[in-house]
């Protein structure tokens, strides 16, 4: 592989901003970083000049596939396809690692998705497509729904096949976590239901049984003893960050008040909140302001949830709106969940001898775009920087 030499960029380290420097890549990975890099060894050179180099973006709950393989419906993408094209627009969106967030035993979203895919075709088929050739590093972040009984063996079964690289666990049972029984109602009402008939669901769904005690233990004990990262999601007390805690959960999920935050960052979990919420500015449940959680020091990490282009904007929103430093927003969305994850060894910063995941982005009317992004040192996003925005977005 021929070697790479990113110029004049602004690169940003966990701990600060080098200006007018140079980045060298040798293989897939960063060997030299600094000023004036002299190439010896007849390097591809990138122009960075009034760009700013960072690390790839790495996402830790991204539920973009499941909506790219059924995007309305009962209309059935097929899956090979749906992911190949996902990984083109995330890679433009400046993500480097993906952890694909994938629901089983959620029924209410399998019953909604009217599709002809069982979920075990979906895992098997994008754990296939995971382990070929990629532009991207992909991983499978396992979302089980604790109501989903019938698919906990199904469930192990992944744990232990090696499948998943990350499980959090969820309960969606409305009156607790993200929706309270009057949200719940209220929303259920704006959807065309009668309150009897909202009671009547409220009531149906919370006579499910659900997976708790020693099977729930288990469940996560299995996960751990594979090297899996573990979450849980949607805390919405310290009593249940405690449990948790006490099980082996190292993360704490889209927690939904400041308090839950606060107490899950103080005994050391990480805490991730999403990124679209910083961008629209504020919860649609109408639950906690991660903004806010992110200035008070109580979440750590980024994911973009359900809108993928949210992370690199909410990064500069954070720097240019509410002046967090730009290293320290940037950490947000690349150290720190590269930290959660256990990856943190060989990506998520500009620190030599680590993976040359790269990001290299321009601000146009004080908005990010990613002009290339860089992946085990292979350039999979590669737009000139001496462009304009209308000829950036034809090149």
């Amino acid at each position: 592989m021929q070697s790479l030499l990113i110029k004049n960029g602004t690169i940003v380290t966990p701990t600060g901003i080098l200006e007018q420097s140079d980045l060298l890549i040798t293989e897939n990975l960063i060997t030299d970083f600094g000023n004036a890099i002299e190439d010896t060894e007849g390097a591809r050179i990138i122009d960075a000049t009034d760009c700013i180099v960072m690390p790839g973006i790495i996402d830790v709950h991204t539920d973009a596939l499941d909506a790219e393989i059924i995007p309305r419906p009962g209309a059935d993408i097929p899956i090979e396809v749906a992911f190949r094209e996902l990984e083109r627009k995330m890679s433009g969106c400046g993500f480097t690692t993906v952890y694909h967030s994938m629901h089983l035993g959620y029924k209410v979203a399998e019953y909604g998705s009217r599709s002809k895919y069982k979920r075990r075709e979906v895992f098997e088929t994008v754990n296939k497509a995971i382990k070929g050739d990629t532009l991207l590093n992909n991983k499978i972040h396992l979302r089980f729904e604790l109501t989903g009984v019938d698919a906990y063996d199904e469930c192990l079964e992944y744990l232990e096949k090696g499948y998943v690289d990350m499980l959090s666990v969820m309960d969606h049972t409305p009156g607790q976590g993200q929706f309270t029984k009057a949200h719940f109602i209220e929303l259920s009402i704006k959807s065309g239901k009668t309150e009897k008939q909202a009671i009547e669901e409220y009531e149906e769904r919370n006579s499910r049984a659900v997976i708790k005690d020693d099977a729930l233990a288990n469940m996560i004990k299995t996960a751990l003893s594979n090297n899996i990262s573990v979450a849980s999601h949607d805390d919405d007390s310290i009593e249940r960050v405690i449990t948790m805690h006490e099980l082996g959960v190292n993360i704490c999920e889209f927690p939904i008040n400041m308090e839950t935050a606060v107490y899950a960052s103080n005994i050391g979990k990480h805490v991730v909140g999403g990124a679209s919420n910083i961008l629209r500015g504020g919860s649609l449940s109408g639950n906690l302001n991660i903004k806010d959680a992110v200035l008070a020091g109580a979440v750590d990490s980024l994911c973009s949830d359900y809108y993928p282009p949210s992370i690199i904007h909410a990064i500069f929103k954070l720097h240019q709106e509410y002046g967090m430093a730009l290293h320290q927003a940037i950490n947000l969305a690349t150290l720190n969940p590269a930290k959660a994850t256990g990856i943190d060894t060989f990506t998520g910063s500009i620190d030599i001898g680590k993976d040359a995941d790269i990001i290299i982005v321009k601000l146009i009317d004080n908005m990010p775009m990613v002009l290339h992004t860089i992946v085990k040192g292979r350039v999979v996003v590669s737009i000139p920087s001496n462009i304009s925005y209308n000829e950036a977005l034809t090149a």
